[in-house]
């Protein structure tokens, strides 16, 4: 397993410890190589000369697999090189939103030689089905899909917590630009009684506790910054309802992938009002569980509607959204990918 060397990344860290641990316990030998992505200037020359370091070469020796997981696609790129059958597990969409972030001639050379990578895998992971319509329309290839999740057993409330009724809670990653919490403070003007708790850090949180400021509703407006994974549920279960806001773009990021939120929201028996584009994973997973409400609609009052809404049946959700939380058992789809090697093998 070649994993990036910072691990403050929740997205990154948690699948990737859940597949390590299935891994490990099953009866094959594994090797952990952390990566080291270096600073940003040094990463923009491995993308563009990418090579082996000569330590992850001498480790690889005698391995008979290589699994990277993506972002960053340089991991991808780098298990392409060793000359091993190899696996790449994609969790996000780079490819699509960093077009937003970084100069699009940077990406483009990038994105050509991440495809290849993909191309030339023996195996290709994916969370959704539709990520794997996307990569075999665009690639060819053939994805396995193995959802995101949740640890049912660290995220948890007891039985007699005592919820705020009127508290919303989002958990994100504010270093990336898209979480669209705008409509959501917008529509806190019409909701005189609600309350909103954001844990995250990140560089565009600011700017949602300005707006909070601007918009006189910021006395209701709580940051606790980032908080451990195994911490999660001291503040998750304080609240009634979980918030995935999303930019209203016929985005593939947006539209193939679901935020792992979704999921640690349903284990702590959070409904969850989630918004965005027509036709998404996303909208699919909230309908067709009945886990809350989903919008395509995102103005403040439909928002202010779907709260309502949501509030009024509250207690009579919160059974059945642990009871679908179960079915993703980060443990139980980690040995999703022991099988799924196990057949390279």
């Amino acid at each position: 397993m070649v994993e990036p060397s910072y691990k403050q990344h929740a997205a990154v860290s948690v699948r990737l410890k859940y597949f390590l641990e299935a891994l490990e316990k099953s009866d094959l030998d594994v090797d952990v190589y952390s990566y080291d992505l270096g600073s940003k200037v040094s990463r923009l020359f491995k993308y563009l000369f990418p090579s082996v370091p000569r330590d992850l070469r001498e480790r690889f020796r005698y391995v008979d697999v290589a699994f990277a997981s993506s972002p960053p696609p340089l991991l991808a790129i780098v298990a392409s090189l060793l000359g091993k059958r190899y696996v790449v597990d994609i969790r996000d969409i780079w490819e699509e939103y960093a077009q937003e972030v970084y100069p699009r001639f940077l990406v483009k050379r990038i994105v050509s030689k991440y495809f290849n990578a993909l191309k030339n895998a023996n195996g290709v992971v994916v969370t959704t089905d539709g990520m794997a319509n996307y990569y075999k329309e665009k690639l060819g290839v053939d994805p396995f899909v193995i959802p995101n999740g949740t640890d049912t057993e660290i995220i948890r409330c007891s039985s007699d917590v005592l919820r705020d009724t009127r508290l919303v809670v989002v958990l994100a990653d504010f270093n990336t630009p898209y979480q669209n919490l705008d409509p959501f403070i917008e529509a806190m003007t019409l909701a005189k009684d609600v309350k909103l708790l954001i844990i995250g850090s990140g560089k565009y949180l600011d700017k949602y506790l300005v707006l909070a400021e601007k918009l006189d509703v910021a006395d209701r407006v709580r940051s606790v910054g980032h908080v451990p994974y195994d911490q999660l549920s001291k503040y998750l279960c304080k609240a009634s309802i979980g918030i995935v806001g999303r930019p209203r773009i016929l985005n593939p990021e947006y539209l193939y992938t679901i935020p792992t939120k979704v999921y640690d929201y349903l284990a702590a028996g959070l409904p969850v009002l989630a918004y965005g584009p027509p036709n998404s994973e996303l909208q699919r997973f909230v309908e067709n569980n009945r886990v809350g409400v989903y919008l395509t609609d995102l103005t403040s009052e439909a928002i202010f509607d779907a709260l309502s809404k949501l509030f009024d049946g509250v207690e009579g959700l919160k059974e059945h959204v642990l009871t679908v939380a179960k079915q993703y058992d980060r443990k139980m789809l980690g040995y999703k990918l022991v099988e799924f090697v196990k057949k390279l093998l």
